[in-house]
């Protein structure tokens, strides 16, 4: 059941410098409809032999709406795309290092 809102979350440029010469970005973010879904045991085991440690997973209903955003934002938690897997139209999005309100880059929010 698609019943989770999640965030996609993609980093655009707003075409102005900071005062060290980088890019200011602009972070949007995109709500879509999800399930949430447990990390089955054999990718937890392959991700943590690589260094990993997957923590969620979401299904998306259509895969067009996943746009190869490397973060998803869910219930204030930001977290990193470690893979991605399509079945049909739908896709799986396996998830990594939940972290409340992170973001070390200048950027402005834009929901």
């Amino acid at each position: 059941m698609y019943d989770e809102t999640i965030y996609l979350i993609s980093k655009e440029s707003t075409g102005e410098k900071d005062e060290y010469g980088d890019d200011i970005l602009k972070i949007v973010k995109n709500p879509v409809f999800a399930e949430k879904k447990s990390v089955k045991r054999t990718e937890f085991y392959q991700a943590q032999s690589s260094g990993y440690k997957p923590e969620i997973v979401f299904e998306l209903s259509d895969s067009i709406d996943y746009d190869g955003q490397s973060e998803i934002e869910h219930d204030g938690i930001t977290y990193k795309v470690l893979r991605t897997y399509e079945t049909g139209t739908k896709i799986e999005i396996v998830c990594y290092g939940g972290i409340k309100n992170a973001g070390a880059e200048k950027c402005n929010e834009n929901q």
